[in-house]
């Protein structure tokens, strides 16, 4: 927990309220796309916390378009414009890496690739081209 939080924080600081992906970090929540998505990320059988605050950088006075609130891992797009946002691109925001094999501290065995699957189906390409759409359940497993 304490390295993810630590993670968060020097994520945070670096970009500091700077676009990210083309994404802006806005004084107020975008109304015109509001849509809700849920990252579930597990090593094994045990839960990898996505943490609250990711994309509100603290005293930066904004929000990133791709944000959480809570660690629940509710991913939240709320944007002044219609488009398509990739799970890439809140990783981007969130300053992890997202691969085949890693999805921030989640690793693949060895050899091995993650296991993805997007509501329900295992999603066989590029993880960090997943959309992110209203209601859509994403689960990023290590075996």
């Amino acid at each position: 927990m304490v390295i993810h939080v630590l993670a968060l924080l020097v994520a945070q600081s670096l970009f500091a309220g700077l676009p990210v992906d083309g994404i802006r970090c806005d004084s107020m929540e975008g109304a015109v796309e509001h849509i809700h998505a849920h990252l579930k990320l597990t090593q094994g059988s045990h839960p990898f916390e996505v943490p609250a605050g990711i994309g509100i950088p603290q005293g930066s006075q904004c929000l990133y378009w791709l944000h959480t609130h809570s660690a629940d891992g509710l991913l939240h797009i709320e944007s002044p414009e219609k488009r398509t946002f990739t799970l890439g691109q809140f990783f981007d925001i969130w300053g992890q890496r997202l691969s085949r094999t890693q999805a921030a501290g989640v690793r693949a065995p060895r050899g091995h690739t993650l296991r993805v699957v997007v509501n329900g189906k295992r999603w066989k390409g590029d993880p960090r081209a997943i959309p992110l759409r209203d209601n859509e359940e994403i689960l990023i497993a290590s075996s």
